[in-house]
């Protein structure tokens, strides 16, 4: 008796780079996976942007977009006008002076920011999109203004780029209209660090803007406490610390107080870093109230200081320490 495999369709398979799933799947739109799904499959052919658009129903701005996508992210590399892939080595020639001990320098490209989608693949997205068309009505309602192109780009961007729901974005917009944030610098800044933590869905929305709350809420105790006016909105640095302070630590409001007034006798100023040093060390050793940190200063100051000790060639007396001459005329100077 004989035995045969149908692998039908995957006796024809090619390979692709785990990194596509593990770190850019999630930021990477559907024509630009589409691209290079199609540059993988074709390798070992030579394929121009016209013809690649044409296989998948794309411009050629939108192929050299997506190929420019994967070079950045070093999946790609460009030598002339061929294609390869990053981690492929150049031959080096037989004079060459480099060592095989010393590993070639990769150059990199980073972006200095996030690449807003141009007005082609905008408009035709927004055709093919109801949902996020209608996003961008609400959004037009909530910041009581029409979005211009490039608002439009930027939310297209978070969209599709950044893999955030138009649910997330809308959620995003409605907590920074509430804090009087709502202006398309915030809403790109707040969506992408969001795209970076992971949040995608409504749930994990919900509990961001709960934690972000409550760090506005401590800070707004906070300053009151130590008669702080921020011009604006708190900075990163003060709603970290003072949801640390008052929510993680659990410290009263006498002892924030305390780390404050400490904070300016030593430095003379505000420090935030030092205010936060000193509740660390005070958190660290279980100190959370004033009673239990004047009993454990005067108990500190109570303990006697520790006499020196008189030892083998030692130079001094034990009776208060003095200075003993004889001892040390008859020391050596190799005794230990």
């Amino acid at each position: 008796m004989s035995y045969q495999i149908n692998l039908g369709q995957w006796t024809s398979v090619f390979v692709v780079p785990s990194s596509v799933v593990d770190q850019h799947i999630k930021i990477a739109s559907e024509s630009q996976l589409k691209v290079l799904l199609y540059l993988l499959r074709h390798s070992d052919e030579d394929n121009s942007a016209e013809q690649i658009g044409d296989a998948l129903r794309l411009s050629a701005d939108e192929v050299q977009n997506a190929v420019d996508f994967w070079i950045e992210r070093d999946l790609l590399t460009k030598h002339d006008s061929a294609l390869a892939p990053a981690a492929a080595a150049r031959p080096v020639a037989a004079d060459s002076h480099v060592k095989e001990s010393e590993p070639a320098k990769k150059s990199h490209t980073t972006m200095s920011r996030a690449q807003r989608p141009d007005p082609m693949f905008v408009s035709k997205l927004l055709q093919e999109n109801t949902i996020l068309a209608g996003l961008l009505e609400e959004m037009q309602k909530v910041l009581n203004k029409p979005l211009s192109p490039g608002d439009t780009a930027t939310i297209v961007m978070l969209y599709d780029s950044f893999g955030l729901p138009c649910e997330v974005i809308f959620l995003l917009l409605n907590y920074l209209k509430s804090i009087g944030s709502a202006n398309m610098r915030a809403i790109e800044r707040f969506g992408i660090q969001w795209a970076d933590k992971g949040i995608k869905t409504v749930n994990d929305a919900e509990q961001e803007i709960d934690r972000m709350t409550k760090s506005r809420e401590a800070w707004g105790r906070v300053s009151s406490l130590l008669g702080i006016r921020n011009v604006g909105n708190p900075t990163k640095a003060q709603m970290e610390n003072a949801d640390r302070w008052l929510n993680i630590w659990q410290f009263s409001d006498e002892m924030i107080t305390e780390a404050y007034e400490r904070c300016v006798n030593t430095k003379g100023t505000y420090n935030i870093s030092y205010i936060n040093a000193i509740l660390k060390r005070w958190y660290e050793k279980g100190i959370k109230s004033l009673d239990t940190l004047q009993k454990e200063e005067s108990a500190k100051q109570r303990k006697p200081k520790s006499k020196a000790k008189s030892g083998k060639g030692s130079v001094f007396s034990v009776e208060g320490a003095s200075f003993d001459v004889s001892k040390y005329e008859n020391a050596s100077l190799f005794d230990d």
